[in-house]
């Protein structure tokens, strides 16, 4: 049998009794590592849980053949594979599991908090007035690539006036994550790359970082403030809201102080994009 579970969005509040349970009596426990991050997460605090050791499990571990190794295990072992987050929430773990159908071994499912989850908690934004979901990434000039698709995305959710999600790029391997200041400078250079009046510097933005973590920070105002503020530990995730029903304005306002003339002057100037398509 295979269990897939997600541990959640921080330490090991969001890890379900049901998982815990499962984990108890697995042969096996792996943890993939490379997809996201948990702040707060502690791999020897969950083995002192479940009473036995936790592998990593890094990018060239799934791509590399090791996978076929775990689920031929699954076949006659209850084989566990932890993802940060959500597990479904990355296509990766998506295709573990048809892969794991496919081989006909049994397969468990222990979902968590995903990021979007927490994002939906943090600011009060209805999920149904969520767009399409995009990942930013940085710009390699080098070889002529820049991430229009993303870019694109952001257009066609403001002109149907529906947030956006941006996921901010994060190499856990090499290091690399995308800070709230990085992508607003990425959006302003795409803007100057393009030009199709997708991006404005004084567009309203939401940057999370570490969301319902107890050291969240929520910064909330206009693109081009977003590039001035100090970077902070990862995750982070940028939104860049549509038009705003009045429950969220009043959520945005009593929880974060922003003012409403702010937020119903935003939502206005995107209810204008939708009149002018």
């Amino acid at each position: 049998m295979l269990i897939v579970g997600g541990v959640g969005i921080w330490g090991l509040r969001d890890v379900s009794l049901g998982l815990v349970e499962a984990l108890k009596t697995a042969e096996l426990v792996f943890l993939e590592e490379y997809t996201s991050i948990t702040p707060g997460f502690s791999k020897r605090v969950l083995e002192d849980v479940i009473g036995k050791k936790v592998e990593g499990l890094t990018r060239s571990d799934l791509e590399n053949g090791r996978l076929r190794e775990i689920l031929e295990l699954a076949r006659t072992n209850k084989v566990a594979i932890l993802t940060y987050g959500n597990p479904f929430f990355a296509t990766t773990h998506a295709y573990i599991v048809s892969e794991a159908y496919r081989l006909g071994v049994p397969v468990e499912i222990y979902p968590a908090p995903s990021v979007f989850d927490a994002i939906l908690c943090s600011t009060g934004l209805h999920v149904y007035k969520f767009g399409r979901i995009a990942t930013l990434v940085f710009p390699d000039e080098g070889v002529g690539y820049f991430p229009y698709t993303t870019y694109k995305v952001l257009g066609d959710n403001l002109s149907r006036g529906l947030h956006t999600l941006l996921l901010l790029e994060m190499r856990t391997e090499d290091g690399v994550f995308m800070s709230i200041p990085d992508a607003a400078s990425v959006l302003l250079g795409l803007e100057e790359r393009f030009r199709e009046r997708v991006v404005e510097p004084n567009m309203l933005v939401i940057g999370v970082s570490r969301a319902l973590s107890p050291d969240e920070e929520i910064f909330i105002g206009s693109l081009e403030e977003a590039t001035k503020l100090e970077k902070s530990p990862p995750p982070h995730s940028l939104i860049i809201p549509g038009v705003l029903h009045d429950t969220e304005i009043d959520f945005l306002h009593y929880r974060l102080g922003v003012k409403r003339e702010v937020l119903t002057g935003w939502s206005e100037s995107v209810k204008r994009r939708l009149q002018s398509t």
